[in-house]
């Protein structure tokens, strides 16, 4: 064997190569694990990543911004509910895989525009979703409509980097939930 294969640290005889593939072996293992097996489901076939989870939405919460001041607004069907530009939607949601949490997200959408339109409200949004590996961050425009299509912008742990598309479902039901697509693009 070659001299330059070896190296000497702390008393200890190590083989450069062996220490090279033992490390990356961790690093591979320490990302698998941040991202629980269940998390992902590969329906591309090497091109993108989908998670896919069921999500149990908050409460209705509205910062309506109006000439008298700011009031809450806890109730979709509150008779003086008016939104205008300004005004913020705040949510924190549970994300579920067959029942149990495996997530949460929260985050702000800011009305922009109240328009004679279907949908009729405008929406700036921003959430971030935390998982067992990490976070994903979502932003972009939305609407009032049961579909909200956001991009993905980043993330961090198992998922710096992240880029690709967040699809958002409102089911309209009366346990109040949904579902969340995240398709993650590979580079």
């Amino acid at each position: 064997m070659s001299r330059g294969s070896f190296r000497r640290e702390s008393g200890v005889v190590m083989r450069k190569p062996i220490v090279a593939a033992v490390v990356a072996a961790l690093g591979i293992l320490t990302l698998s694990a941040a991202s629980p097996a269940g998390d992902a489901v590969d329906r591309s076939h090497g091109r993108s990543r989908v998670l896919a989870f069921d999500v149990q939405f908050t409460g209705f919460f509205l910062l309506d911004f109006g000439p008298d001041g700011v009031r809450e607004v806890t109730s979709i069907t509150d008779p003086q509910l008016s939104p205008s530009r300004g005004d913020q939607i705040v949510f924190e949601d549970t994300l579920l895989r067959d029942g149990v949490q495996v997530g949460a997200g929260g985050g702000a959408c800011t009305v922009t525009a109240v328009v004679p339109a279907d949908p009729p409200i405008a929406l700036s949004c921003q959430v971030s979703y935390q998982l067992a590996g990490g976070q994903i961050v979502a932003q972009g425009r939305a609407s009032n409509a049961a579909v909200k299509t956001l991009a993905v912008v980043g993330g961090t742990g198992a998922y710096v980097g992240a880029h690709g598309e967040l699809v958002l479902t409102e089911l309209g039901n009366a346990e109040n939930t949904g579902t969340l697509r995240i398709t993650l693009e590979r580079r």
